[in-house]
């Protein structure tokens, strides 16, 4: 099975002891994928050719012309990265500073479950890639393994946009827009091992990909031949942070909620179908009766659908007093005919033919003297 990744041979690390590790962590990271099993490709602009000089050992390389906006990294796009992979093959999308403990077979378990589903895995961060002791990193996926052809129009939808590998957000768009496609499935064997080190991206550059995410997955679920269940689901998230973030003036809020609804709904799917590369099974028991997985609400869409109904029923209740309160200072209903405010259309009929007579003598008394000014005023011409 085939890897891709762009990997340049030296790294800034330090170790526990303030000492660089990084002039070869790359290559002992490489030489793990190959251990196992693994075939590996590492993608690069044309420019980073004198840079790359002889490469690393069983590595092939690919160079791509490929024209980078001025605000994106020097690296190549996540489209132009896959564009240099077979189509019609598994292949795994890993970041390179990924170190993967030895385990036979591993590469042919992979490639056999990619051919029918997208797989994703998280690391574990530890202090060094000799040590053993470490912590899952949830909030990211290093590798992500899949057959092109399957999930075709998640990939078409990158070239449009300028994901790259170690930029955030593509690790929860890519997975997210496959699931439209492809079954997603959460491998939870402990095989990737990171040496943490502080995060090389800013603000700026993490809010700028999440709204080019909310597009994309917005330009995915409304593909025709996406899953339906889950491309319903998911344009209802989208459209509701939509409703609750409009007119917002703080853009960051809206992307924090759709970085924790994409994180939710990505390990809910990939979680319904967990899997073991050694043993297929499921980690969450009989989801008979249940709700789909990615029908569930995250704690933030919970916390903001209760805001919304606390805030619709103060409305509501607020408008039923003025209601109220106006239809307790409002006249009763005169009838059309009469001009006597007394008369109303339950008064006795006797009543109501004095107040007509009144007003009868009253309008002829009206007209009369309207009559009589003009003729005095022609009498006066």
């Amino acid at each position: 099975m085939l890897l891709v990744t762009s990997a340049f041979p030296h790294l800034r690390r330090f170790d526990e002891n303030g000492v660089d590790v990084g002039a070869d962590l790359v290559a002992r990271c490489v030489r793990s994928w190959q251990s196992n099993g693994f075939r590996v490709l590492s993608v690069h602009n044309e420019s980073d050719r004198e840079q790359i000089g002889l490469g690393l050992p069983g590595v092939r390389y690919a160079f791509v012309d490929e024209r980078i906006p001025g605000s994106a990294r020097s690296m190549p796009s996540l489209a132009a990265v896959i564009a240099q992979a077979p189509s019609d093959e598994p292949i795994g999308i890993i970041n390179a500073d990924i170190f993967m403990v030895p385990f036979e077979g591993l590469a042919e378990r992979m490639e056999a479950f990619a051919r029918s589903r997208t797989i994703v895995m998280h690391r574990y961060d530890v202090p060094s890639i000799d040590r053993r002791d470490g912590k899952i990193f949830e909030i990211g996926v290093d590798l992500l393994a899949f057959t092109p052809s399957l999930i075709a129009p998640a990939i078409d939808g990158l070239v449009r946009r300028p994901f790259q590998l170690g930029v955030p957000w593509w690790d929860y768009a890519l997975p997210l827009a496959a699931s439209l496609y492809a079954p997603l499935a959460l491998a939870t064997d402990p095989i990737l091992l990171h040496h943490a080190h502080q995060l090389n991206w800013n603000e700026n550059e993490w809010h700028r990909f999440a709204a080019l995410t909310e597009d994309y997955l917005l330009e995915q679920a409304n593909n025709s031949s996406a899953d339906p269940q889950i491309a319903d689901a998911l344009k209802r998230r989208l459209g509701q942070l939509h409703e609750d973030f409009a007119g917002d003036q703080d853009r960051y809020r809206r992307n924090y909620a759709l970085d924790e609804i994409a994180r939710h709904m990505l390990h809910r799917i990939s979680g319904h179908r967990a899997l073991n590369l050694f043993a297929e099974m499921s980690l969450r028991g009989d989801q008979s009766g249940q709700a789909a997985a990615w029908d569930s609400l995250s704690s933030g869409e919970m916390a903001r659908l209760e805001a919304a109904e606390r805030a619709k029923g103060a409305a509501e209740s607020i408008a039923a007093e003025v209601v109220s309160a106006a239809a307790a200072q409002e006249p009763p209903q005169r009838s059309p005919v009469m001009l006597t405010p007394e008369v109303v259309d339950s008064a006795p009929l006797n009543r109501v033919l004095a107040a007509g007579l009144h007003d009868a003598s009253t309008s002829i008394m009206t007209v009369g003297k309207a009559i009589e000014r003009r003729f005095r005023r022609w009498r006066r011409r």
